[in-house]
C-alpha cells in the first residue's frame, strides 16, 4: 500500500523527464523571444509559456515569470490570464518546492476567478491541484473531496481529460483506503474514457487494477495488469514503474504461496510461487539500485527477506533483513541509523571470524545481534518519546490540539484552505493612550482580566482564539475544525461581549470601551515559524473583519452586508442598522451594519 504514495510522484517525474530533455532548449528559445515582444498580448503569452513548466527546470524562475504575469494581466484586465497564473505559480509552490501553503493560497485565487467568470474546464483542473496537495500531506478525506468536486464539474461539461483524470485520482484514493472494488471501476472507467489508450495514464491505471485485484488475492488478474503496466513502462523509457510493478509481482507470488501453504507447512502445493516471487524481488532490488525513495526499497527487502526464510536459506533471509532493518530504521531516525549501521558492520565482522572459527556459534551470533538492535530502538524511543512529550506541552499552549497534533506528526508546513468561516476582532478604543500614563502592572492586569473574559466567551461558543497585538484581541469560527453555524458563534459572541462591557470599569472608575469588526468567506490557514511556532489566517474576509473594526464606532458591532446574510440563515433574534455605504480602504465602497440594539 505505501507504494500508492510513490505513483503520485511518478506522474510529475514522467513530466519531469520529459521536461528536462525538451524543456530547456525550449525555454531557452522562448527567454530569446521575450526582449522582441512589444505588445502586451505577445508578451504576456511568451511569459505564460515561460512559467507554465518552470517548476520542472528552474521553479525560482517559474515563481518570478508568474508573478510578472500576474501583474501585467491584472494590468490589461484579463481575468483568465491572470487565473492561470495564479495556477502556474501555485503549481510552482507546491509541486517544485513542496510549499503547499503558497500552493493552496495561489490556487484559491485562482478558483475564486474562474468562479467569477464561469470557467468551469479551468475550475476542475484547479480543484483536482488542490486535491494533489492534500494527497502529498497524507490528507486523503480532503483530497477525494476535491477529486470528487473535480469529477462532478468535468461530467457537467463533457470534458473527457479531466473526467480522466479524475478517476485516476479517485482510483488511488480507494486503492489507499482498501476499497478494491471502487478502485477498480474508477480504473476500468478511466481506461474506457482515455482517448490515447498507450500513454502513462494507461500504465498508472494498470498498476492501480494490479494493486486491487492483488488486495482482492485475485492473482491472475492483479498479474496480468502489472505486465501490462510494465509493457508501458518499458515502452515510455521509465525505470521507476518498471521497479514498482516488478516489485508488486514479487509481493503477488509471496503473497499466493502462502496462501497456498497447506495446513501441515512442510507440505508446499506450488513451489513455483515461491521461486517466481524471489525472481521478481531481485528484479526490483537491481532496478532501483540508483533510487533513493527509501520506503519503497525497504518494502522490496522485507518480502525477499520473508521469500528466502519461507524457501529456508537463512542466510540470504538475514542478509536482507539486515539490509531492510537499516533503511527501516532510517525513515524513523536518521541519527539511531548511523549508529545502528556502525553497530551492523561490527557485529558482521565479528559474524564472519566466528563463523570461520567455528560454524555452530552461527545462532548464538544472530540471537545477540537481534537483541543489541532491540535494545538500541528501546533507548532511542525512550529519548524520543520524552522529547516529543516536552514538544506536545508546549505546543498545546499556542496552537489548536489538533494542529500541534498535525505538528508533532512532522507535518510542516501546515497550510489548510476553508470555504467557510468567520472572523472578529475587537479593539479597546483609547486604551493605548490610557496605558501611557498608568502603572504597567495594573495595564497588563487589566488586560489580562478582559481577555480571560474574551477567551471565557470564545470557549462557550466554539470560536478559536489567534492572537492578541497590544489591545486588539481576533478570534475566528469555522476553524480549524469546520463549523456550518459560524456566522451564528460569532455573532452571539459579539453580543454577549457587549453586554460583558456595558458597565465594565477599571477600580479607578474609568470606563472601558470597545470597537468589534466582523466579515465572514474563505480562509487559507496555517503555522509558520520554524523555533516560534504560530497560527494565522489570511484572506480578503480577514482584511475586511480589520477593517470592519478600525472603521466601527465605540460600543458597536459593525458587520458586512456578507456577514448579515450568513447570519440571517440562522434563526435568532438578529436586529440590524443600516449604517451607511462607506469607503473602504482596498475594498470601494461597501454596505455595512450594526448588530445589535
Amino acid at each position: 500500500m505505501k507504494l500508492l504514495l510513490i505513483i503520485i510522484i511518478l506522474i510529475f517525474s514522467i513530466n519531469t523527464t520529459i521536461a528536462q530533455l525538451q524543456g530547456q532548449a525550449k525555454i531557452d528559445s522562448l527567454l530569446k523571444e521575450l526582449p522582441k515582444a512589444k505588445k502586451d498580448t505577445n508578451k504576456v503569452n511568451l511569459i505564460y509559456n515561460l512559467s507554465y513548466g518552470m517548476y520542472e527546470v528552474d521553479t525560482d524562475l517559474g515563481i518570478k515569470y508568474s508573478k510578472l504575469g500576474i501583474k501585467l494581466s491584472q494590468k490589461n484586465n484579463w481575468k483568465l490570464l491572470e487565473a492561470k497564473f495564479y495556477m502556474t505559480l501555485g503549481n510552482n509552490y507546491s509541486i517544485g518546492k513542496s510549499d503547499y501553503y503558497n500552493g493552496l493560497y495561489n490556487f484559491q485565487k485562482a478558483l475564486d476567478i474562474c468562479l467569477e467568470l464561469k470557467d468551469s474546464v479551468f475550475y476542475s483542473y484547479i480543484l483536482n491541484s488542490i486535491g494533489m496537495i492534500y494527497y502529498f500531506q497524507m490528507d486523503y478525506k480532503k483530497a477525494s473531496h476535491y477529486y470528487n468536486k473535480s469529477l462532478e464539474v468535468s461530467l457537467n461539461i463533457n470534458d473527457s481529460s479531466r473526467i480522466t483524470k479524475s478517476y485516476l485520482e479517485l482510483a488511488r484514493y480507494y486503492v489507499k483506503i482498501n476499497k478494491n472494488n471502487i478502485a477498480l471501476d474508477y480504473c476500468k472507467k478511466a481506461l474506457e474514457n482515455n482517448q490515447f489508450k498507450e500513454n502513462k495514464v494507461s500504465a498508472i491505471l494498470y498498476f492501480l487494477m494490479g494493486d486491487a485485484y492483488k488486495n482482492k488475492k485475485e492473482y491472475k488478474k492483479s498479474l496480468n495488469s502489472f505486465l501490462k503496466s510494465i509493457k508501458l513502462g518499458n515502452e515510455l523509457g521509465f525505470k521507476f514503474l518498471v521497479a514498482a510493478n516488478t516489485s508488486e509481482i514479487g509481493e503477488l507470488y509471496l503473497n499466493q504461496y502462502i496462501d497456498e501453504l497447506s495446513p501441515k507447512e512442510e507440505i508446499k502445493i506450488n513451489e513455483l510461487h515461491l521461486k517466481y516471487s524471489i525472481d521478481y524481488l531481485k528484479k526490483a532490488l537491481d532496478l532501483t539500485k540508483e533510487l533513493k525513495e527509501l520506503e519503497f526499497r525497504s518494502k522490496t527487502l522485507k518480502n525477499i527477506s520473508h521469500a528466502y526464510a519461507l524457501d529456508n536459506d537463512t542466510n540470504k533471509a538475514f542478509v536482507y533483513h539486515l539490509e531492510y532493518v537499516k533503511i527501516r530504521d532510517s525513515i524513523f531516525n536518521r541519527t539511531s541509523v548511523n549508529k545502528i549501521t556502525s553497530l551492523e558492520k561490527s557485529r558482521e565482522a565479528d559474524l564472519k571470524k566466528q563463523q570461520i572459527e567455528a560454524k555452530e556459534n552461527e545462532k548464538l551470533l544472530i540471537m545477540y545481534f537481534a537483541i543489541s538492535i532491540i535494545v538500541i530502538m528501546f533507548i532511542v524511543l525512550f529519548v524520543i518519546s520524552r522529547l516529543l512529550k516536552h514538544s506536545e506541552k508546549l505546543l498545546l499552549n499556542v496552537l489548536p490540539a489538533n494542529i500541534a497534533k498535525r505538528l508533532k506528526a512532522k507535518e510542516h508546513p501546515i497550510a489548510d484552505h476553508f470555504d467557510e468561516a468567520s472572523i472578529m476582532f475587537i479593539d479597546l478604543v483609547e486604551f493605548t493612550k490610557m496605558s501611557s500614563s498608568a502603572n504597567p502592572k495594573e495595564i497588563v492586569a487589566l488586560l489580562n482580566d478582559i481577555f480571560t473574559i474574551f477567551d471565557k466567551l470564545a470557549d462557550k461558543h466554539g470560536l478559536e482564539k489567534i492572537k492578541t497585538i497590544g489591545d486588539a484581541y481576533m478570534a475566528v469560527a469555522g476553524i480549524p475544525e469546520i463549523q456550518t453555524d459560524h456566522a451564528k458563534r460569532t455573532a452571539q459572541m459579539a453580543l454577549d461581549i457587549k453586554q460583558e462591557m456595558k458597565d465594565f470599569k477599571t477600580n479607578d472608575g474609568t470606563e472601558i470601551k470597545f470597537r468589534i469588526g466582523i466579515d465572514c468567506g474563505a480562509v487559507v490557514a496555517g503555522v509558520i515559524g520554524e523555533k516560534k511556532f504560530i497560527y494565522d489566517l489570511w484572506s480578503d474576509a480577514v482584511n475586511t473583519a480589520s477593517r470592519m473594526e478600525s472603521t466601527g464606532e465605540s460600543g458597536q458591532i459593525q458587520i458586512t452586508d456578507n456577514f448579515k446574510e450568513e447570519l440571517e440563515k440562522f434563526e435568532g433574534n438578529w436586529n440590524f442598522t443600516f449604517r451607511g455605504e462607506f469607503e473602504i480602504k482596498g475594498k470601494g465602497l461597501m454596505k455595512t451594519y450594526y448588530l445589535g440594539n
